[in-house]
């Protein structure tokens, strides 16, 4: 199974809030607001790596990345690559044992 990703993500500019939008187009759901551009793209990885340890652990099929010269984007939003290491996340986000000492009685 790939555990190495990079997906297209869209950073656009909201002219309402003026915060910075970051949108996967291959994953629905998988999106979020920075209050500036650099925030934006900062977290882009960190939220691109857990959505896909998400679908990972329910099992869903993890597509593959599209090609953006058909997508239709507007004049100030801005397309970057955004990579993703699935071994690294699975790490941070995966199940957690602790350890515990147990005594018996003789």
């Amino acid at each position: 199974m790939k555990r190495k990703y990079v997906f297209w993500a869209i950073i656009e500019r909201d002219k309402i809030s003026g915060k910075y939008t970051v949108v996967f187009p291959d994953l629905p759901g998988c999106g979020f607001e920075g209050e500036d551009f650099i925030q934006a793209y900062y977290w882009a990885g960190p939220r691109l790596g857990f959505h896909l340890c998400m679908m990972d652990r329910e099992h869903e099929q993890i597509p593959e990345a599209s090609d953006t010269s058909g997508w239709e984007i507007s004049a100030d939003a801005v397309v970057v690559p955004v990579a993703a290491d699935l071994q690294e996340y699975g790490c941070m986000y995966g199940p957690k044992f602790a350890r515990k000492a147990i005594g018996f009685p003789s």
